[in-house]
């Protein structure tokens, strides 16, 4: 195993650095200190052959337009939607951004599109860190976020975010990485096979924010409880989806009370990669990319930003958490370390 620092690009007049992890069999995680985040995971097919497996771009400045969907991005300190761009905690309001028409979305944006400090590295991982101050984008708390990226040797990425405030306060950490497990530039990912473990969703208003109440699954397009290819409803018209944008939704998962379980499985077959996606929260977001544009142009060399390419499986607090006291929520307690952690588990089938 290896860690291995590389030159990226500069944003601002700043430098960005990548944090490449390689481990025994040749696969590796390239992560950044660009908000964080994943550049490139690249992982073998049932041949061996090893490919990038996610989205990203070849400069910096493509990573901080909030039109490209925030590709790989971590996000905090609240991750999706605010309504309104308000919220009441502990009897007191607070004001969020409305970075999204009248909402607030991915906390304004501010942890994702800056630069944070890397902490730690070691032989299989490395920690990023970002300190926010009292009142930043409106949270209470003077606020870390550490998130450590460690790469195993049977090729599972483990993100583990923890999170300390001197106050009491909300936090919701994810990470924004779009997979397309075919490795190849030109594939949408609607042929991918997926499994949600969630019987139930957040249905949302014509504008795509939580309600409050839950739809269940069964007998809807929404129902990914047994694996099928993702395209294979994703066209059709219903109510908690916008026009041609097909899934932007959270999913309610089975685990309970904070257990760490298995909340999706994303089959590539022609490829051979599956990937496992395990966690503590009780949500995770399903998105395939249908704000982008088809005719983006920005990318990795031949694999593009565009339409459908990619599926984003954020693990995650229900949307709007804050304003609905019926969703589960954990708050941060003052001077106590709070921690989250995913996993991305890659083999072949």
């Amino acid at each position: 195993m290896s860690v291995e620092k590389l030159y990226f690009d500069e944003l601002n007049g700043k430098k960005v650095y990548i944090y490449k992890i390689t481990n025994s069999s040749g696969a590796s995680a390239e992560l950044m200190t660009l908000g964080a985040g994943v550049h490139a995971i690249n992982i073998p097919d049932k041949n061996g052959k090893i490919e990038d497996v996610v989205l990203g771009f070849d400069n910096a400045a493509d990573y901080v337009n909030p039109d490209y969907g925030y590709q790989g991005l971590t996000v905090g300190r609240w991750a999706n939607r605010i309504r309104d761009g308000k919220f009441t905690f502990e009897g007191r309001e607070y004001t969020t951004p409305q970075n999204q028409g009248t909402w607030t979305l991915h906390g304004g944006g501010t942890f994702s599109f800056g630069l944070w400090d890397v902490e730690e590295t070691g032989d299989d991982f490395v920690t990023f860190k970002r300190f926010s101050p009292d009142g930043e984008d409106g949270f209470p708390g003077n606020f870390t976020m550490r998130v450590k990226y460690t790469l195993t040797n049977d090729n599972t990425l483990k993100i583990d975010y923890s999170v300390l405030s001197d106050k009491n306060t909300v936090a919701n950490p994810t990470n924004h990485t779009y997979f397309n497990l075919s490795g190849k530039a030109g594939e949408t990912v609607e042929n991918h096979y997926l499994q949600i473990l969630a019987d139930y969703f957040t249905e949302t208003d014509t504008s795509q924010l939580a309600t409050g109440e839950l739809g269940e699954v069964k007998g809807t397009m929404m129902d990914f409880t047994a694996l099928h290819k993702i395209g294979d409803n994703i066209d059709e018209p219903f109510r908690a989806c916008i026009g041609d944008v097909g899934y932007d939704n959270n999913y309610c998962l089975r685990n309970k009370d904070g257990a760490f379980a298995l909340a999706a499985v994303l089959e590539e077959r022609e490829s051979g990669r599956k990937m496992e996606v395990y966690t503590d929260l009780p949500g995770i977001q399903l998105y395939c990319g249908g704000w982008l544009k088809r005719d983006y142009t920005v990318g990795k060399g031949d694999s593009k930003v565009t339409y459908r390419r990619g599926v984003a499986l954020e693990t995650q607090f229900y949307p709007d958490a804050l304003n609905i006291d019926s969703f589960p929520l954990w708050t941060v307690k003052a001077d106590e370390e709070f921690k989250t952690t995913t996993e991305f588990r890659f083999t072949t089938i």
